[in-house]
């Protein structure tokens, strides 16, 4: 296991999402940079500017909540129509140790900084 334990538990709610979802995208948070716990305002603060960034770039976007089975712990982010380089590119911006690629319903886990990758199912099986 190359991440935390939470990880391979996390459960996605979307607000938005086009239908269907597109084939390819990242799932990105601002919340608690590298796994610290930050403030709830520190993280509100944190997730506008990944919104205004996502809006100065003209990158479609839509909510995609990353939470434990038991909704114990939640982390709002954003689901980002991108390419793989510029996904990783943001979440390393805004110092996350890790982001969600989907490519053709397969649920990536990807590590910001090397790029190491597992693949822990598929993606429609974690929609909550």
């Amino acid at each position: 296991m190359s991440f935390p334990a939470s990880y391979y538990e996390t459960r996605f709610t979307l607000v938005g999402a086009p239908d269907p979802l597109p084939p390819r995208f990242a799932i990105i948070t601002a919340h608690n940079p590298m796994d610290r716990p930050w403030s709830p305002r520190m993280n509100a603060t944190a997730d506008q500017r990944l919104r205004r960034l996502l809006e100065r770039k003209l990158l479609p976007h839509f909510r995609a909540t990353g939470h434990a089975p038991d909704h114990s712990h939640a982390e709002p982010g954003w689901a980002i129509v991108t390419d793989l380089g510029t996904a990783l590119a943001i979440a390393r911006r805004f110092k996350q140790r890790a982001l969600w690629w989907i490519e053709d319903n397969e649920l990536h886990l990807i590590a910001s900084a090397r790029q190491r990758r597992e693949i822990p199912g598929t993606f429609t099986e974690r929609i909550a």
